[in-house]
């Protein structure tokens, strides 16, 4: 297989586990310098540990991506250290369980300092780094609750990655002139850590109501943010994928 990402350095957030932690391995099987950012020490130096064994090429860094200076540091960093940022994974995210009167001034202050600013001050701080390369790939995890809103999870995180969505067009229309594409996925029921607020008989019955008839893994979610951060994807801009076995289209 050919191998889509030699030479190219790629930052993941939140790829300590989860579908960030599969992008990464994937990522750096198929040739990328990978910088794995994550608040989770052990679980990143472990998955680090795992990409090298493998023979790949992976650094890990903490980073809190709600806290601008780390973000810029991590960014920066990997500029100095390996001349270049090819491809940017905004990844890393929060997901409460709660109804709306549950919603405290906290959970909303942390969710849009997580899921929406986190991926600001990212893709402000690449932006420069990307054009002057003149080539960057921009991934954005959003969700399904971006576009259709959800029931189960606080209503500040529909509302987070509704932003996300949103900022994906316009990055898109801003960097895309310069070589620089931002697109994002939109997944629904994927079991990742996340989710462990879902018991096996509501995760038999969304997989019910799904076409496909199944959950998503994070191996699904993987191969389309490594296809959406490779060159086959190059005329690819602006879009929100949805990945979901079918069960919302649009």
């Amino acid at each position: 297989m050919e191998k889509r990402f030699v030479d190219k350095v790629a930052i993941i957030t939140g790829a300590a586990k989860g579908m960030g932690k599969q992008t990464a391995e994937d990522m750096a099987a198929e040739g990328a310098v990978v910088v794995i950012a994550d608040v989770s020490r052990k679980e990143m130096e472990e998955t680090v540990r795992r990409i090298q064994k493998a023979s790949g090429r992976a650094k890990g860094v903490f980073c809190d991506v709600a806290d601008r200076a780390q973000v810029d540091q991590l960014i920066l960093g990997t500029k100095a250290e390996f001349g270049r940022v090819d491809i940017l994974i905004n990844n890393a995210g929060i997901l409460i369980p709660g109804s709306i009167e549950e919603t405290s001034d906290e959970i909303i202050d942390k969710t849009i300092n997580v899921n929406v600013k986190g991926v600001l001050y990212a893709i402000r701080t690449v932006a420069p780094i990307m054009k002057a390369q003149k080539y960057g790939r921009i991934v954005n995890v959003a969700s399904i609750t971006g576009k259709n809103g959800d029931n189960t999870t606080v209503f500040a995180y529909g509302a987070s990655k509704g932003a996300v969505i949103s900022l994906t067009r316009s990055v898109a229309r801003q960097l895309g002139p310069h070589g620089v594409t931002c697109n994002a996925i939109a997944p629904h029921a994927v079991m990742t850590d996340l989710m462990h607020y879902w018991d096996q008989a509501k995760k038999d019955d969304i997989a019910s109501r799904i076409p496909v008839r199944r959950l998503g893994t994070e191996a699904d979610m993987a191969h389309l943010m490594c296809f959406l951060a490779s060159d086959q994807a190059g005329y690819i801009n602006g879009e929100t994928v949805n990945i979901n076995g079918g069960y919302y289209m649009d």
